[in-house]
């Protein structure tokens, strides 16, 4: 499985690529959630929840299977021209037989790209990707399914343009860092 890459134009002019995120782009995916969660917007973690460093990262990346080839995981990142990584998105389906059809996505982009397109572009060519792709036995993923706090109404108004619907509400599930509860939501799209 392979992800063929794309030249695309940003809101501001400059062009960009997306391309499948591998094994060699963990230092850059690292500096990228480093810088996500520093602006603290739309996150759920603490700097100091991170992995101390790079090759730790990489570690868990590849023990969620975020590396494999195989229709389990779909990670798709945006390069800008000098090389940095603007944003990056993955889905990665649930290992039962029972939900193989279920893909969960992750979305992060970077503070200073956001407003540039950076996400809406991930996502509509994430979701052209898995919905193109076929199992060696004909299965391909149906469902997908992702989780939004609910104080990030950019994030929310961006899946619903592209046909997720609310689904559910996991009431008082996180603490802002001004101590306030934050609900966060269940959002889900059916590829049939």
């Amino acid at each position: 499985m392979h992800y063929q890459p794309s030249r695309v134009p940003l809101r501001d002019g400059r062009s960009c690529v997306i391309r499948q995120a591998t094994s060699e782009d963990a230092a850059a995916l690292y500096a990228l959630d480093r810088a996500i969660v520093r602006a603290r917007q739309g996150i759920v973690k603490h700097e100091d929840e991170l992995p101390p460093d790079a090759a730790t990262f990489a570690a868990g990346r590849e023990s969620a299977g975020l590396h494999k080839t195989d229709g389990t995981a779909f990670p798709l990142l945006v390069e800008a021209e000098d090389g940095g990584v603007l944003g990056e998105a993955s889905v990665l389906r649930i290992g039962y037989r029972m939900l193989r059809h279920v893909g969960v996505l992750g979305i992060g982009v970077h503070p200073a790209a956001q407003g540039l397109g950076v996400g809406r572009l991930l996502m509509q060519h994430l979701l052209q990707w898995v919905r193109s792709h076929r199992d060696a036995d004909g299965q391909r993923v149906l469902r997908v399914e992702l989780y939004v706090r609910a104080d990030n109404p950019r994030a929310i108004a961006l899946y619903r343009s592209l046909g997720f619907e609310h689904e559910g509400t996991r009431r008082a599930f996180l603490r802002a860092d001004d101590g306030a509860l934050v609900d966060d939501l269940l959002m889900g799209l059916l590829l049939t």
